[in-house]
Order: structure tokens, then sequence, then C-alpha cells
């Protein structure tokens, strides 16, 4: 079993990512029917448009459950899938179904609506008749169930979220008769009013808060604010449409108590001194030296490292070794100090950074054969018993890292 001669302090990767949101070109279609069922093949398309934040993101289209009679494919283009849906003579039903729209390993459901607006039967004298004309009219209504008594209009209205678009169809036949049919279908309210718009604008502000599931009140800023450990930084996004309508989304990340809200920093300097003592469990107070002093036997020697960065903080860590009493002097102690290329925290998932491990033998930094001699650096993320990497260094990439992330090196040998 290998023994181990240095470990490091953990280091902490932190993703923070934006909300997503997804938008339908056309989320409901009235197919033309005869008596009791569609008349033919007739299609219609919903193009889909993913946003990660204010930023336009990939998506795709899952497999589409729809009963029988209609169908839903996507073209399986990016960024901007189109689904073609297509009903058949065997679609005799209005309904709905729902449009998986995949980003990542998220998944987001639509509900795209249909209805028929079927066709009137032949008039009770038997003779045979022809379609003169068929006028097609709109209206909006807060029912589902009942038609509307207010005033038709030859264009399609604006539909508010939650409420009802009634189509009437008035067939008139050669023989002066007529048939009226009415199909409905609801805009949902987390779908548009039909028609094609887009993005004019978007906000996004923050803005700290103890809670990470309770939206926050307070003042929202146009600039990331400091965030205490502990805390949760909200975003919100305010997408404004050409049609002068907005959505409003929020995501939240919490600042973990190990990590920092600031930018990439890199190491600017490490500092090691140590210090005697008789004890071996708390640190000395007295004064730290830049070179290892004399250990008495039955003393300990204190090894103490301070990194500072870039940003001006610094972290400190302690290693010790004893003098033991019925020895010659102690070897020189072995310390582990890890650093990363591109600072500690990312966004969006956009992590591209190399750890470096630095081992260090009584102050003095071992690299090349001398490190080979001591034994093997090896990698474990998360506290895991499993080694994940070895090596002086190890790159993490993209996807590796889900919202936090924590990597300890040993010296193994």
């Amino acid at each position: 079993m290998a023994v181990v001669r240095g470990s490091s302090q953990p280091i902490d990767l932190i993703d923070l990512t934006d909300g997503y949101s997804v938008f339908m070109t056309n989320d409901n279609v009235t197919f033309l029917g005869t008596t009791n069922s569609v008349n033919g093949t007739q299609t219609a398309t919903a193009k889909i448009m993913a946003l990660c934040g204010s930023e336009q993101v990939s998506c795709e289209v899952g497999t589409i459950s729809t009963p029988t009679g209609i169908s839903a494919v996507s073209d399986g283009k990016t960024p901007e899938p189109t689904v073609t849906i297509t009903a058949t003579s065997a679609l005799k039903t209005s309904g709905s179904f729902v449009i998986p729209v995949t980003i990542g390993d998220i998944t987001i459901n639509k509900v795209f609506s249909y209805a028929i607006a079927f066709k009137g039967t032949n008039g009770a004298n038997g003779t045979s008749v022809t379609v003169s004309s068929t006028d097609i009219t709109y209206q909006t209504s807060s029912s589902g169930t009942t038609a509307p008594t207010g005033t038709w209009n030859a264009t399609i209205p604006t539909i508010p979220a939650g409420q009802y678009l009634w189509t009437k169809t008035v067939v008139t036949y050669s023989d002066g008769k007529s048939t009226t049919a009415y199909s409905v279908s609801r805009n949902g309210t987390n779908g548009s009013n039909g028609t094609s718009v887009t993005v004019s604008s978007t906000d996004i502000t923050y803005q700290t808060s103890s809670s990470g599931t309770t939206a926050p009140t307070g003042t929202w800023n146009a600039t990331i604010p400091t965030i205490p450990a502990g805390q949760y930084l909200w975003t919100k996004t305010v997408v404004t449409y050409s049609d002068g309508k907005s959505t409003t989304a929020y995501s939240v990340s919490r600042n973990g108590t190990n990590g920092s809200n600031g930018t990439s920093v890199t190491v600017s300097s490490t500092d090691i001194t140590y210090q005697t003592s008789s004890s071996g469990t708390t640190a000395p107070t007295g004064t730290w030296v830049s070179s290892p002093p004399v250990t008495s036997a039955g003393q300990y020697l204190w090894t103490k490292t301070v990194v500072t960065y870039s940003d001006g903080k610094s972290t400190t860590s302690y290693s010790i070794s004893r003098n033991g009493s019925n020895g010659a002097a102690g070897a020189d102690a072995i310390t582990m100090v890890i650093t990363s290329s591109n600072g500690l925290i990312f966004k969006n998932a956009a992590i591209a950074t190399t750890l470096t491990a630095h081992v260090y033998k009584g102050g003095v930094e071992v690299t090349g054969a001398s490190l080979t001699a001591l034994g093997t650096i090896k990698w474990y993320k998360d506290g895991g018993a499993t080694a994940v990497a070895t090596g002086t260094t190890f790159t993490i990439a993209a996807g590796d890292v889900e919202n936090k992330a924590s990597y300890t090196a040993q010296l193994e040998g």
C-alpha cells in the first residue's frame, strides 16, 4: 500500500450559470377539416430559440409523442431547430402535445395546441352542392367551452396569456345554405401570442440574498455585487421583444464558505517560514523565520506557507514534523501547494485551467528526478478514494465541474 508523503489543502473550482429561456415562433394551429376529420394532409412549422441569460445558445428537440393522425419532427438544425407538424385525415379531434427542448442536460417542455375547422354536412334536400365561399374570423375569450358573443375579426387578434383563441369558419354552399363551425385553442401562460417576434433588448441585473429559493425584493444592480460567504447571488434577466412584451427569468448561485466571489486570480508569491514548538497541535505564536531552525529532540518543527494572489488575498497553511527524542534529527518536512493557471471562479461552464502541484522539502521546491524519487503525485476529486489523474499538472476542462468541485493532490510512494 502506497505511503502518503505529503498532501495539499483542497482547492475549490466554482461554476456560475445563467438561467435558460425557450421561445417558439408558433405554438398553435387550426387545420381545415371535412365533416369529421382533417381534410387530407396539412402542415405547420414552429422555429425554436433558446437563451442562456442574454446569449443565444444551441438547443435540440427530443422525441415528440403525438396522437394518431398528427406527427411532429425536428429538422435537427442548430442553433434554431424547426419542428414540422403534419396532420392527416386520421386526425379527428383537437388537442395538444409536448415538445421537449434540450439545452445540455436540461429539458424544458413546450406545449403545442391544434384544432380542426370541420366542414358542414350537405344540405337536407340531398341535392349536389359545392362550396361557394369560406369565411374565417377570430375572437378572444376567457372561456374555452362557450363561444364568445362579441365582434368577430378577419385577422388573428393578440391573445393574452391564459386566454382562448376562437376560430369561426362559415362555409356557404351553391344552394345558398351555410354551415358554421368553431375551433378553439388556448395561449398557454408560458407561450407566446402566436406571432413571430424578435428580441429588442435584454436587461441583466443582480442582487444578493440570504435565501436561495425566494427572489429578493430589494434594489437590483447592473453590476455584480460582492457576495459574502454563504450568501446567494440572484441574477434577473428581463428580455423585451419587438411586440412590446417581455419575460423575466431568475437564476441563483451560492458563494460557498470556502469559495470567493472575485474574478480569476493567479499566485503572486509564496512565503514559507518556520518555528519550533513543544506542541504538535497548536500553531506557535512566536517569531517565524525564513530558514528551518535547529529543533531539539522531542520538539516540533512548524512550517507556515502563505500564498498571496493577484487580487491581494492570501491563504495560510501549516505542516508539522517532530524531532524524535530517541532518533537523529528528522528529515525535512514535505509540503504541497496547488496553483491554478486561470483562477478559481468560472461562468457558464467555460472552465479551462491547469492545476499545478508544487512539492517543497525543507522549504525548497522539489522537481524533476528528485521529485520522482520521492513518489508519484495523484489527484483526487471531492474527497474520493480513487485518483482521477497522476502527474505534477492536471488540466480541468468544460464539463468537469458542475457548480463546484474540490481537488486535492497527494504525494504517494
